[in-house]
């Protein structure tokens, strides 16, 4: 039978030569379990939300009667919507933002201007018989949403009271 052609090559290497590069042969150091990688947050990089379950920031609706012009800033952040998205977020059961997209908040002081402001769009489009595009006012607990907000400039001085963007970026202070 015919020798295969690298068997002659094979049985001229010495087992020795590899020891003599080391002294041992390394062992791997024993310091216990690897810790979890996708644990930790990656040094550098900002953690962004991009959703909040409504039962958890206390999203709420809000009667536009009890909303009265003279009162100040409360506990809540206060979002202006249309009923056909109010019904989008309760059948999902999330707010969903990005940074891209934030969501649009306010103090109290601001909603009525904010309502107005839509009316006068909603009158330019006559939305007659068009229930899902009424206003609809929500309210969140603004101490839990408030490491996530922005200012909005640009709002605020239009309207003269305190916007927020909710980005899902928390604040480094």
């Amino acid at each position: 039978m015919a020798e295969l052609p690298f068997a002659s090559l094979m049985r001229s290497r010495k087992p020795g030569k590899a020891r003599q590069r080391g002294d041992a042969p390394s062992a791997a150091p024993v310091a216990g379990p690897q810790p979890d990688l996708f644990a930790a947050p990656l040094p550098g990089i900002a953690h962004a939300l991009t959703y909040l379950d409504t039962v958890a920031i206390g999203l709420t609706r809000v009667d536009v009667r009890h909303l009265r012009a003279g009162e100040g800033a409360d506990a809540y952040l206060y979002h202006v919507t249309t009923q056909a998205d109010l019904e989008t977020i309760q059948a999902r059961g999330t707010i969903v933002f990005s940074p891209r997209a934030p969501l649009v908040l306010t103090e109290r002081p601001g909603v009525p201007p904010w309502l107005a402001n839509m009316m006068e769009i909603m009158e330019s489009d006559d939305p007659a018989g068009h229930t899902a595009d009424m206003p609809v006012v929500l309210r969140v607990k603004r101490f839990v949403i408030d490491e996530l907000l922005e200012h909005d400039p640009d709002r605020t001085r239009r309207y003269g009271v305190s916007f927020f963007l909710l980005t899902g970026i928390a604040r480094s202070e």
